[in-house]
């Protein structure tokens, strides 16, 4: 019975043909699943193709886990940091201890965090410190340090002249002015004790996910391992966000175009009253025209839904690497709008896609399983 099923939706199909306004809406609404399942997987490639930009940057340019005390402000001590350094040699440890301090330089004085970490050579300060005092690589500035010392004129703060080594990226959305010194420069300035944070950065950016877990079993009881996802929570969250709600707007298209579906199947069945009239009369049951109906509008939403879904991620894959949509330089972090297709995308795109076609199936087929045969023949 199924074939027969099968053979009786495409003769309705093909018999489209004798029906110059049915064939119209069909077309209309196919071409309407085309178009929204192509805006869909467009949409969801462009979002893809920023959001793992950014994820790649927050990856090269920023820590990838950080071990902090459970409770108090310093680590507990021991050689286990040299330890965690003997057994995974793919990751930087890099333990710093730090405090406040005051920078001056040509543009004025500004409050910042020394961060004393022990395999630095060379002073570095990050982008929101350089851009406060207007200083590069090369510049010198002067750091002053709430310890006093004793001086002719009195207790006086601690003063270091340090020359930059070089200024460092920001992480997302921290907006602390921060200086890195070595050792020696910081044993100078503030009063060093047990490390407070332990950063931890695989010299694979790739890795980045995967630090938090590698390392989980190598650290003592009262230290914390905060992972990369924690570390950036907010950012990927908003990212989420982004993603679900702009997807869930672009996939209104879907909804209009099952709502065009359902006048469609509405409009066929009025048209093919007469014929489902006869087949009932044949011994064709109810359940057998609904899943008649049902297999029209899903076999025009699947249809549709593949054919936009290809052309969309064509046109994708295809703006992507030709580049065809500059930005402009400096603004953004890519020279070009980025598309990324992913396989999750085109499934949620053809489940969405299928699901639309069958909601809108359903009311159409289950009025046409209702209908009277000798009322169907009657007006005939």
């Amino acid at each position: 019975m199924s074939s027969v099923l099968n053979l009786l939706a495409g003769r309705y199909l093909l018999g489209l043909r004798r029906r110059t306004h049915v064939a119209a809406v069909s077309a209309i609404s196919f071409g309407a699943m085309a178009l929204g399942a192509a805006a869909l997987i467009l949409t969801l490639a462009l979002l893809e193709g920023f959001q793992s930009t950014i994820r790649t940057q927050l990856a090269e340019a920023g820590i990838h886990a950080e071990l902090r005390p459970r409770v108090g402000r310093s680590l507990p001590g021991g050689d286990w940091i040299a330890q965690l350094r003997r057994d995974h040699p793919e990751i930087e440890v890099r333990a710093s201890t730090g405090g406040a301090v005051w920078c001056l330089g040509p543009d004025g004085a500004v409050p910042a965090e020394l961060e004393v970490v022990d395999t630095l050579s060379r002073l570095e300060v990050n982008r929101v410190l350089a851009a406060r005092l207007g200083v590069g690589a090369g510049s010198e500035l002067t750091i002053a340090s709430p310890r006093l010392t004793l001086t002719p004129l009195g207790p006086m703060p601690s003063r270091r002249r340090v020359t930059v080594g070089a200024v460092g990226p920001v992480q997302p959305g921290d907006d602390r002015a921060v200086v890195l010194a070595p050792v020696t420069v910081g044993a100078a300035l503030l009063d060093l004790g047990a490390p407070r944070k332990v950063a931890l950065r695989a010299k694979d950016p790739n890795q980045a996910w995967r630090v938090a877990s590698v390392v989980q079993g190598g650290v003592p009881e009262g230290v914390e391992v905060v992972s990369f996802a924690e570390l950036n929570r907010p950012l990927l969250a908003a990212l989420a966000l982004e993603r679900a709600m702009i997807g869930f707007g672009v996939a209104l298209v879907m909804a209009v175009a099952a709502l065009n579906l359902l006048c469609n199947l509405a409009l066929l069945a009025a048209e093919k009253r007469a014929d489902v009239a006869l087949l009932t009369a044949f011994g064709l049951t109810p359940s057998r025209v609904r899943r008649l109906f049902l297999l029209l509008g899903v076999g025009v939403g699947a249809l549709g839904g593949v054919l936009g879904t290809a052309l969309g991620g064509v046109a994708a894959l295809a703006l992507d690497r030709t580049r065809a949509l500059p930005l402009p330089r400096g603004v953004f972090i890519v020279s070009h709008v980025p598309f990324h297709v992913t396989p999750g995308a085109v499934g949620i795109v053809l489940a969405v896609s299928l699901l639309a076609a069958l909601l809108a199936s359903l009311a159409p087929a289950r009025a046409a399983a209702r209908r009277d045969a000798l009322e169907g023949l009657r007006y005939e």
